[in-house]
C-alpha cells in the first residue's frame, strides 16, 4: 500500500511542483518585464508610449542599426572562420586535431571580457600591434567585431562540429563510384547538408553577439549598441520603463533567432536514419596540410589574444615598464574587494552547479520518463525550453521587476546571493535539460514496464536504472553549469549588490576605473578555475565510465 501511494505522489505533485518552480523562475520575472514596459513610472497604464518615448531618444536608430549590422558582421566572420575549423577537426587527418580543438574551446572558459582585455593590450591605443588596424581604432565597431569573433568562435565550431560528424559515409562510397572528384563530393554533399547546421550556428551567434554587454562595454568606446542602451537607462538614469523597452526589443531577434535554429535543426535531424555510417576521414596531403595551416593561424589568434591579456596581467607598468611583477594579482589575494568577489564567484558556481544539475536531473526524469499527466509533463518540457531564448539581461532585468515587487512575497530574496544563483541557473538551464533528456530517452521503455510489474516505485526505478545510466552526463551538467556560472556577465549585472559582486562583474568595474592589469588578473584566475574544473569534469566523468563495464558491453 506504501509503494501505490509512494508512485501516485510522485506522478500527481513532482510534475506539477516542478512546472510551478520553472515558471517562478522564468516566464513570470520575463512577463514583469513585458508588463513594466507598458506602464509609467507612476504606475499607470501607458501602452505603446513608453516606445514611443524610446524611438525619440537621439540615439535609438543608432543603436539599433549597430546592433544588427554589427551582429551581422560578426556572424559571417565567425562562420567563414569556423566552417572551415570545424570541417578539418571532423573530416580531416590533420596533426594535432585534439589540441586545436582544446585551443578554440579556450574562450568558452573565460569571461568574454578576457579577450576583449586582450585586444586592448594588441591592438589598443599603446597596444604592441596597433599599427596593424592601419590608422584605425580598435575602440568602436573594430574592437566589438574582433571581440565577439573571438567570443562566439568556439559555439560555432560546436555547432558545425555536431552537422558535419553526422553524416552518411555511403553517399561518398556512391560518389566515388560515380566518379566524383573531392571537390565535387564537398560542392555536392558536404555544403548542401550543412546547411541547416550553418544555420543554426549562425543563429546562435547573431544572439550571443547582439545581446552580449560585455564586449561593448570594454572595446566599444563611443559606439552605442542595445545591449549596451538597457544598461545605461538602468544603472545611469533610473529609467526602469524605458529599460524595458529595450528589453523588449532584445527579445525580439533573439526569439526569431531562436525560432529559425530549432526549424534547422528539425530539417537537420530528416537527413539521417537510423542505417547512416558514419564518415571516416581518409589522408590527402593537400587538404590535411591547407587546413592545418588554417587551424594554426586561427589557434595563434587565440592564444595570441588571451595570452596578450595574461601577459598584460603580469607586467609591472604596462606600456613603460614590462618587467613580470605580481603585484596585480597580489591585490586580488590581498583581502579586498576582489578577493571576497572571487569567493562570491566559487559560492556562485558550486551552489548553481549543485542545485541546478539536481533540478535538470529532476525535470529531464520527469520529461523523459513521462512521470505524470501529459499536460504538466509538456508544460515543463516547454519552460525548460525557454530560456534558451532570453538574453541574460532581459532575464536580470525582469528578475528586479518581478522579486523586488514590494506585493511579492519572494522580495526578500532580492539582493541576495539566492537570487543570483536561480537566475544563473535559468539562465542556462536549457542545455542542460536537453542532455539529461537526450541520454534518458535512449534507455528502453521495456525497463519501466518491467520494474512497474515488479511493483518498484518510480522513484525506485531512478535511483536503480536511470541514475547510473545518467551520471557521466550529470558530471557533464555540473561543469557546465559551473563554468558558465563563473564566467556570466550579463544575468547578474542588475542583480548584484556590495556583498555578492562576482568576479566577472569586478572585471567590468575594474575595467570601469582603467585598471587593466588587476583587471585582466582577475579574468585570468577566472579562467583558471574554469580550466581546473574542466579538468577534474574530464578526469571524473572518465573514471565513473570506467566503472561502468556494461557500458562497453552493450556499446
Amino acid at each position: 500500500m506504501r509503494r501505490v501511494w509512494s508512485a501516485r505522489l510522485t506522478r500527481q505533485t513532482l510534475t506539477p511542483l516542478a512546472a510551478v518552480l520553472l515558471a517562478l523562475a522564468t516566464i513570470l520575472p520575463i512577463s514583469a518585464l513585458l508588463v513594466r514596459s507598458l506602464f509609467s513610472r507612476d504606475g499607470a497604464f501607458a501602452g505603446f508610449d513608453n516606445f514611443v518615448r524610446y524611438a525619440t531618444e537621439p540615439g535609438l536608430a543608432i543603436a539599433a542599426w549597430n546592433s544588427i549590422t554589427l551582429s551581422g558582421l560578426a556572424t559571417v566572420l565567425t562562420i567563414l572562420i569556423a566552417y572551415p575549423l570545424a570541417y578539418g577537426l571532423n573530416r580531416s587527418c590533420m596533426p594535432l586535431n585534439g589540441l586545436f580543438r582544446a585551443i578554440v574551446m579556450l574562450p568558452l572558459l573565460a569571461p568574454s571580457l578576457l579577450p576583449a582585455i586582450g585586444l586592448i593590450y594588441l591592438f589598443g591605443t599603446q597596444g604592441v600591434l596597433k599599427s596593424w588596424l592601419m590608422g584605425e581604432e580598435l575602440y568602436g565597431s573594430i574592437g566589438i567585431i574582433m571581440g565577439s569573433v573571438l567570443y562566439a568562435l568556439p559555439h560555432a565550431v560546436l555547432i558545425l562540429s555536431a552537422g558535419l560528424a553526422a553524416r552518411d559515409a555511403r553517399l561518398y562510397e556512391a560518389a566515388r563510384a560515380l566518379r566524383a572528384g573531392p571537390w565535387r563530393q564537398f560542392f555536392a554533399i558536404t555544403l548542401p547538408f550543412s546547411r541547416y547546421s550553418i544555420i543554426s550556428a549562425a543563429s546562435v551567434v547573431f544572439v550571443l553577439v547582439f545581446t552580449d554587454f560585455g564586449i561593448p562595454t570594454v572595446v566599444g568606446g563611443s559606439t552605442n549598441v542595445l545591449a549596451t542602451d538597457i544598461y545605461k537607462l538602468v544603472i545611469g538614469r533610473f529609467d526602469f520603463e524605458l529599460g524595458a523597452v529595450v528589453g523588449v526589443l532584445l527579445l525580439t531577434p533573439a526569439v526569431a533567432a531562436y525560432v529559425v535554429d530549432v526549424l534547422a535543426r528539425r530539417a537537420q535531424r530528416t537527413t539521417l536514419s537510423g542505417k547512416s555510417v558514419p564518415v571516416t576521414p581518409h589522408p590527402s596531403a593537400f587538404r590535411d596540410s591547407a587546413l592545418t595551416a588554417f587551424a594554426v593561424l586561427v589557434s595563434l589568434a587565440v592564444v595570441g589574444v588571451i595570452g596578450m591579456a595574461v601577459f598584460g596581467s603580469l607586467v609591472k607598468f604596462w606600456p613603460y615598464n614590462l618587467s613580470i611583477d605580481f603585484k596585480n594579482y597580489a591585490r586580488v589575494f590581498g583581502g579586498g574587494d576582489d578577493g571576497r568577489s572571487l569567493v562570491t564567484s566559487l559560492w556562485l558556481a558550486s551552489l548553481t552547479a549543485l542545485l541546478g544539475s539536481f533540478f535538470v536531473a529532476l525535470t529531464g526524469w520527469l520529461v523523459a520518463r513521462k512521470v505524470g499527466a501529459a499536460i504538466p509533463t509538456q508544460l515543463v518540457q516547454g519552460l525548460a525550453m525557454l530560456p534558451v531564448a532570453v538574453p541574460g539581461l532581459v532575464l536580470g532585468l525582469g528578475y528586479i521587476f518581478f522579486f523586488n515587487a514590494p506585493a511579492n512575497p519572494l522580495n526578500p530574496l532580492f539582493g541576495t546571493l539566492a537570487l543570483m544563483v536561480v537566475c544563473t541557473i535559468a539562465h542556462f538551464y536549457t542545455v542542460p535539460h536537453l542532455m539529461v533528456v537526450g541520454t534518458l530517452m535512449r534507455t528502453d521503455p521495456e525497463i519501466d514496464l518491467a520494474a512497474r510489474a515488479l511493483q518498484s516505485t518510480p522513484a525506485g526505478t531512478a535511483r536503480r536504472i536511470h541514475l547510473p545510466m545518467l551520471l557521466p552526463t550529470m558530471i557533464d551538467v555540473f561543469g557546465y553549469f559551473f563554468v558558465n556560472a563563473m564566467t556570466t556577465v550579463s544575468a547578474l549585472i542588475f542583480l548584484f549588490t556590495a556583498n555578492s559582486r562576482v568576479g566577472a562583474i569586478a572585471v567590468v568595474n575594474l575595467l570601469e576605473g582603467s585598471r587593466y592589469g588587476q583587471a585582466a588578473a582577475l579574468a585570468v584566475l577566472i579562467m583558471l578555475i574554469s580550466v581546473v574544473a574542466t579538468t577534474l569534469q574530464i578526469v571524473l566523468r572518465a573514471f565513473i565510465l570506467g566503472r561502468q563495464p556494461w557500458r562497453r558491453k552493450t556499446g
